[in-house]
């Protein structure tokens, strides 16, 4: 820490050392006050005395509100010493890293992927150098052989960016992860989507893949910038008539909205044609907001492990373990301007611009706030081709006893409208009695049933944020059966232990990883895109036609 670091952190704690010496005298000295009053009434104008009074009970307030403060941030600083201590990953990180100032004219799609090419050689020279002695064991992305290795683990390093070029393409699609993700968690649909005949682009959003360090510095506006660059890509890969798809998991989903909605602003950009949404981040717990004085917290504190929630062992090879406090605030600064973005559109009554949105999501979800969802993005949407598609949780009636369903009240109110703007669909049990599931499809006040062959599997009990868009026989984070291979099964760790003993998050081996109805829902993804795609170019040929 240099020298003006350290005079700066003196300075703030001495500060607070004061206001906290100054929050615990005020009560003493408002009692003293009141003491006063009753004893000087009958010799002192009422007036004076009762403004006094105010004046101490509103100092009070404020020197009560700042305790609390303190309280707290001791607190953070508290947990932050009990974190397990930085390793190079969590302090470095490549400095080729595309940035927003990066986009200048003529900066093209073929520049960032050089451009992360430089990122990926950074990196590989930290893990061979500095990094060599902080990842023994058999279990580190950053070992070389490790079988977390993500070089090796699959076809290709799914931690990069990634095309895929149809000979005759019949729309392009561009998929974006989700925060501390990689393009692997939307590798399998791009594929089949590639397989359907579409040029495919997996974006790996700047701050991701290398290392946490890099999320722990990066800023919204790169990652939509960085959206921007490879939707003009994409465009110029494609003939004129093809249409554009965005896809989008997590955060993705969240810059997949943005996107769209910054071009219905700007003609410069391409337009959207459809957009298909996973587990997206419309909306997520407003405690986010609070972590913006990490970097104040740190400051104070003189510890740099208080700028994160949570450092982990690094054992999944395309998605962070640790967590930055960065990602929060990025993360609701960008909920917050596609929220606001959405209610100008519809203030200036141009909603019915919007494309169609497809969104799976399931209704037990401990990252974004489900009903956000709803009310922020589906309730404003004007075409009829929206579908809102959500996961149920397991019903039968021998667990029922064991459920949290506190999530129903915030989101069954909001599905009770029978003029929905959108289609719902619920994946739910065919009956109580059954693990068997069918989909029910909203018309109006009736429901329609599709009856399927699916059953929920005996281990699930519901999807998660994280499982949507992963199907069960992924090779990391499917069942035992599908990892037997790979050596490294995300997907069903049985490790058994105090959770204190391991360097790994309780929640590794709880969440659900995988989606048993994948297959399902790739279809309905496919067709649903098929018929979108379709009555939007017959929309089109009408008008032209007139």
């Amino acid at each position: 820490m240099n020298n003006t670091v350290t005079k700066r952190s003196k300075l703030l704690r001495l500060a607070m050392w004061l206001l906290l010496i100054g929050a615990a005298l005020a009560p003493v000295w408002l009692i003293y006050e009141w003491y006063d009053f009753a004893k000087s009434m009958p010799d002192r104008g009422w007036n004076f005395q009762v403004y006094r009074i105010i004046g101490l009970v509103v100092a009070n307030l404020i020197f009560s509100a700042i305790l609390a403060t303190m309280a707290i941030l001791f607190l953070w600083v508290r947990l932050a010493k009990s974190l397990p201590d930085l390793q190079g990953w969590h302090l470095q990180k490549p400095e080729s890293e595309f940035r927003a100032s990066d986009a200048i004219d003529g900066y093209s799609f073929n520049d960032y992927l050089a451009q992360e090419d430089r990122v990926f050689q950074e990196l590989d020279a930290y893990i061979n150098g500095p990094w060599a002695s902080h990842s023994p064991g058999d279990y580190s992305r950053y070992h070389q052989d490790s079988v977390c290795n993500p070089a090796t683990i699959a076809d290709r390093n799914w931690n990069r960016s990634h095309v895929l070029r149809a000979a005759n393409p019949i729309g392009g699609v561009l998929l974006i992860h989700g925060l501390s993700d990689s393009p692997y968690s939307l590798r399998t649909l791009g594929q089949r989507l590639h397989a359907e005949g579409y040029t495919v682009v997996w974006l790996r959003v700047p701050g991701h893949g290398t290392s946490p360090s890099a999320l722990a510095k990066v800023v919204w506006q790169d990652w939509t910038a960085a959206v921007q660059v490879a939707m003009q890509g994409l465009r110029a890969e494609l003939p004129k008539e093809c249409p554009l798809i965005l896809g989008g998991y997590s955060n993705g989903g969240a810059l997949s909205i943005h996107y769209t909605l910054c071009s219905l602003e700007d003609s410069s950009l391409p337009k959207v044609d459809a957009i298909v949404l996973f587990s997206p981040m419309i909306g997520i717990n407003p405690m986010a907001r609070i972590t913006r004085v990490y970097h104040t917290v740190a400051l104070v504190s003189r510890n740099k492990k208080a700028q994160w929630s949570n450092i982990s062992a690094e054992v999944d090879p395309y998605k962070f373990s640790s967590w930055p406090m960065n990602a929060n605030v990025q993360a609701w600064a960008m909920t917050k301007t596609v929220e606001k973005k959405l209610a100008t559109l519809e203030k200036s009554g141009r909603m019915a611009e919007m494309p169609p949105v497809l969104a799976m999501q399931s209704m037990v979800d401990s990252t974004v706030v489900v009903p956000k969802l709803i009310t922020v993005l589906f309730d404003r949407l004007k075409s009829e081709s929206s579908e809102l598609f959500l996961f149920d949780i397991d019903r039968v009636d021998r667990l029922s006893n064991l459920f949290n369903l506190s999530f129903e009240k915030k989101i069954f109110p909001k599905l009770k409208r029978t003029d929905l703007p959108y289609t719902l669909s619920v994946l739910r049990n065919s009956n109580p009695e059954s693990r068997q599931v069918l989909v029910q499809t909203r018309d109006g006040e009736s429901w329609e049933e599709q009856t399927t062959d699916m059953y929920w599997p005996e281990s699930i009990v519901s999807l998660s944020h994280i499982a949507v868009p992963i199907p069960s026989d992924d090779r990391i984070y499917g069942t035992s059966e599908a990892t037997a291979d790979t050596g490294l099964s995300l997907g069903s760790l049985t490790l058994r232990g105090e959770p204190s003993a391991l360097l790994l998050s309780s929640s590794l081996f709880v969440r659900c990883r995988h989606n048993p109805f994948y297959r399902f829902m790739e279809d309905r993804v496919v067709g649903w895109l098929s018929q979108t795609i379709r009555e939007q170019t017959g929309t089109r040929n009408q008008k032209m036609q007139v």
